[in-house]
């Protein structure tokens, strides 16, 4: 393995570098390294104010690690329109939703998604409705609803087309000039799922004694689905870009860990049985690095749960203790919630889920005592992936109102 890519592994979970996109000087450490850094830091600052020529700048300078990036929401609207056409799915033409319909027969009010292949009007549509090209916020409809409504209207295609969206997203990184990308996914789960609702939610549940139950059910038997997942994209990619042969696209250098991202938004015994597979996918396969929380954090389950998904986490994690915790925390901004729902998501997951990164953190100054959460983070090399595009159009916060240059003056990885 390669200098360039052992900082790459431990940016992932913030071992040895601090969190950045840019390989920076402690993973390099020679003069060469340092001259070079001399040059870039004096083209950096003749492109500082050209926009235009800051981005190409930025293309070409090699990178380490991306982090944070989710599958779906990485591959473009255009990719799943073809997707959505080429598996013969419906377009619902008033929520301009994907429809799996039994023999692919449309009902009223559908049309065949290949439509769009020759609808300019309809494709147009349908890229507007799975991304945010082009949103504007209207009453009642804001940016954080616009994004998270995106989802569930194209991941009908997902699932055939798992390889082409792991070529899609190495290929953008190799173009980048990125040697690592970390992809939070979710393999299908159903049968643990199903597993949970049979055996169903207690007043006090033990969580060893939940756990054991959902084994003696069989929850073990999804791990070879997710075996399967990985296994079934990777080999397509591989084909997808020449990998092994002759003239390998340059994406096959891009190396691709995954972390097993789990539901919040369900029912507790969904929960946690969805985290149990993601602790035991990642104790089985070492592709899966950790496990991560999704799904909004102001959603009414996951607000209500909040304090009892951290408690799963931390049981789990005494089972599990090799097996890294990254968390969205904190992706929550005041007048999305009442003030009292502001107060310590961040704290929770760093102190009793035992996070050892933290995914967004925008509500930092709003939690309890956010002084002393800092020093902590900063103590325990807590890293803070930041999202300022994403905290922007969803949470409306940015600028001043950010708290990524308080993190970096309190020494917290971000």
């Amino acid at each position: 393995m390669t200098r360039a890519r052992r900082c790459a592994y431990a940016l992932a979970f913030g071992l040895e570098c601090w969190a950045s996109v840019f390989l920076i000087a402690g993973c390099h450490g020679t003069s060469q390294a340092r001259h070079g850094e001399e040059r870039a830091s004096e083209e950096l600052d003749r492109v500082r104010g050209n926009p235009l020529a800051l981005r190409a700048f930025l293309v070409k300078m090699p990178k380490g690690a991306e982090l944070h990036y989710h599958l779906e929401g990485g591959v473009y609207a255009e990719s799943w329109i073809r997707a959505g056409a080429e598996d013969h799915l419906c377009v619902n033409v008033a929520s301009m939703a994907f429809v799996k319909e039994p023999e692919t027969v449309c009902k009223k009010g559908e049309v065949p998604a290949e439509k769009a292949n020759s609808d300019q009007h309809l494709y147009d549509e349908l890229v507007d409705a799975f991304s945010m090209r082009g949103f504007v916020p209207t009453p009642g409809v804001t940016g954080h609803d616009h994004f998270f409504d995106a989802f569930p209207k194209f991941n009908a295609a997902d699932a055939p087309h798992t390889g082409e969206w792991f070529d899609e997203v190495a290929t953008r990184a190799a173009a980048q000039n990125e040697q690592y990308l970390e992809l939070l996914v979710t393999p299908d789960f159903t049968h643990t799922a199903t597993i949970a609702r049979q055996l169903g939610w207690h007043p006090n549940q033990d969580f060893g004694e939940f756990r054991n139950e959902l084994f003696a059910h069989g929850l073990r038997d999804d791990i070879a689905v997710a075996r399967a997942y990985l296994d079934q994209g990777e080999s397509v990619r591989r084909k997808l870009e020449h990998c092994g042969e002759t003239n390998p696209a340059p994406a096959c250098g891009v190396e691709i860990r995954y972390i097993y991202q789990v539901l919040r938004a369900f029912p507790p015994e969904q929960v946690f049985a969805q985290t149990l597979l993601g602790f035991e996918a990642a104790s089985a396969d070492p592709r899966f690095l950790g496990v991560n929380y999704v799904q909004p954090e102001d959603y009414q389950t996951a607000m209500v749960d909040y304090a009892l998904h951290m408690n799963m986490i931390a049981i789990l994690h005494d089972f599990y203790p090799k097996v890294h915790i990254s968390l969205h925390a904190g992706e929550i901004a005041p007048g999305m919630v009442p003030p009292d729902g502001l107060c310590c998501h961040i704290r929770l997951a760093v102190e009793v889920a035992h996070a050892e990164r933290i995914g967004h953190g925008a509500d930092l100054m709003y939690e309890d005592r956010p002084y002393d959460l800092l020093r902590e983070m900063a103590a325990q090399h807590v890293m803070v992936e930041i999202n300022l595009t994403s905290n922007d159009v969803i949470l409306g916060i940015k600028g001043n109102d950010h708290p990524f240059p308080i993190y970096r003056r309190y020494g917290v990885p971000a």
